[in-house]
C-alpha cells in the first residue's frame, strides 16, 4: 500500500510539473495546422495509408563535431551523434533535421563466427531530456557486440526548436498537427531502420512510454524486425483522451479545437490505436512491461494487448515515472535483449549498469 501511495503521488507531482513547465511553457499558442490539405491520407483512419509513402532508407551524415564527449566513458564502444533530413517538412528546421546517437560496439560478438550484427534502435518518452537510460542500456549491450542506436523523436530533445522545451509541440497544436507529428516520428523510425537493414543489421527496437508507442506501430508495418521490447507503452492513443494523467490534458487541448465527433475522432484516430491492427512479427518476440500503479498509461490496455497478442508480460510494482527513468526496468530489458540473441549473460563482463 505504501509502495502505490508513493508512486502515485511521484506520478501526480512530475505529471503536474512536467504540464505546466514543459507543455504549457511561456503559455505558447497552439499551431493551428492545416496539414492534411498536403497529407490526403491524414485522416483516413486506414494504417497504411496514414503512414504513406513508404520512406527511403536514411543515409545517416556521421560528423566529426558531432562526437559527445561522453565517449570516454565507453570502453566497449565507439560514441557518435548522426543526422539525416526527415521525410516531412514542418517548418521548423530543428525539427526537421533527424538526429541520433550511436553507441557501436567495438567488442567481438558474443558469437565469434556469426557474421550477423546485431542493432537495439531505442526511443525515449514524449518529454526527453538526456541519454541515461540508453547510456545505461549500451553499456550493458555493447560488450557483447550490440550496438545501440538513439533516435531522438520528432520535436523532442536536440530537436525541440528555440523558444519551446522538450516534448511540447508533440502535443501543443490542433488535430491536424498532432498527427502529423505521430506520422513524422513513425516515418524517421522506418527510415532509420530501413538504413540499418541495408547495412545486413539485425534490428529490434527497444522504447519507452510514447516511444514504445513507436515502436509497437513500427511493429505493425516494417518487415524482418527482431523483436520490440516496450516499457509502459501508450497502446491506445484515442482512449488515453479519458484515462490518461494529467500531461494529457495538453493533448485534449488541441484535441478541442477540432470540429468533429466523438465518432468522427475515433475514426481518423485509428492508425495510433495498436490494438485495432496486426504485427508482423509473433507476439513470441514482442515484450510488454507494465508499471501497476502507473498514473499516465492504463495498465489494463497493455494488459488486453498482451493477451490479444499472445506476447511476453512483466509487471512492475512502479508508477510511470520509476519504471520510465529509473535503472531497473532498463536493466531488465537489456538482460532480456541478450537471452533473445542468445548472449550468455555470464560470458559479458559486469558493465555497472547502474552508472550514467
Amino acid at each position: 500500500m505504501i509502495r502505490k501511495l508513493w508512486s502515485t503521488c511521484v506520478d501526480e507531482v512530475i505529471g503536474f510539473y512536467l504540464l505546466h513547465w514543459f507543455f504549457y511553457h511561456k503559455k505558447q499558442p497552439l499551431i493551428i495546422s492545416d496539414v492534411k490539405q498536403e497529407t490526403p491520407g491524414l485522416f483516413s483512419g486506414d494504417l497504411h495509408t496514414f503512414f504513406s509513402p513508404v520512406p527511403e532508407p536514411a543515409r545517416l551524415e556521421y560528423r566529426s563535431e558531432l562526437r559527445p564527449t561522453s565517449e570516454a566513458v565507453f570502453p566497449a564502444a565507439e560514441v557518435q551523434d548522426f543526422q539525416f533530413p526527415s521525410s516531412i517538412q514542418t517548418g521548423f528546421p530543428e525539427n526537421d533535421l533527424v538526429k541520433g546517437r550511436h553507441w557501436k560496439s567495438t567488442a567481438t560478438a558474443a558469437d565469434a563466427n556469426s557474421d550477423l550484427r546485431y542493432t537495439v534502435v531505442a526511443i525515449d518518452g514524449i518529454v526527453q531530456l538526456g541519454v541515461r537510460s540508453f547510456n545505461r542500456l549500451a553499456r550493458r549491450l555493447t560488450p557483447a557486440g550490440i550496438d545501440v542506436v538513439m533516435l531522438d523523436s520528432p520535436f523532442n530533445y536536440r530537436r525541440t526548436p528555440p523558444g519551446y522545451r522538450p516534448g511540447q509541440l508533440i502535443a501543443g497544436g490542433n488535430l491536424d498537427h498532432q498527427l502529423s507529428v505521430a506520422r513524422q516520428g513513425l516515418l524517421d523510425l522506418w527510415s532509420l531502420i530501413l538504413s540499418l537493414q541495408s547495412e545486413g543489421r539485425q534490428v529490434g527496437l527497444m522504447g519507452i512510454s510514447h516511444g514504445a508507442w513507436m515502436t509497437l506501430t513500427a511493429s505493425l508495418l516494417i518487415e524482418q524486425l527482431e523483436f520490440v521490447m516496450a516499457i509502459t507503452p501508450p497502446v491506445d492513443l484515442f482512449h488515453i483522451l479519458d484515462e490518461g494523467g494529467t500531461v494529457v490534458n495538453a493533448i485534449r487541448r488541441g484535441i478541442k479545437e477540432s470540429d468533429f465527433s466523438e465518432q468522427q475522432l475515433e475514426q481518423i484516430c485509428q492508425p495510433l490505436r495498436i490494438p485495432l491492427w496486426k504485427p508482423k512479427l509473433a507476439g513470441s518476440a514482442i515484450h510488454l512491461h507494465v508499471a501497476d500503479y502507473d498514473r499516465f498509461v492504463p495498465p489494463f490496455r497493455i494488459e488486453a494487448l498482451a493477451e490479444q497478442w499472445h506476447t511476453k508480460v512483466t509487471h512492475h510494482s512502479l508508477g510511470h515515472i520509476e519504471a520510465t527513468t529509473g535503472p531497473k526496468v532498463v536493466a531488465q530489458v537489456a538482460e532480456e535483449i541478450l537471452q533473445f540473441w542468445k548472449f550468455p549473460a555470464d560470458s559479458i563482463a559486469d558493465s555497472t549498469m547502474n552508472q550514467t
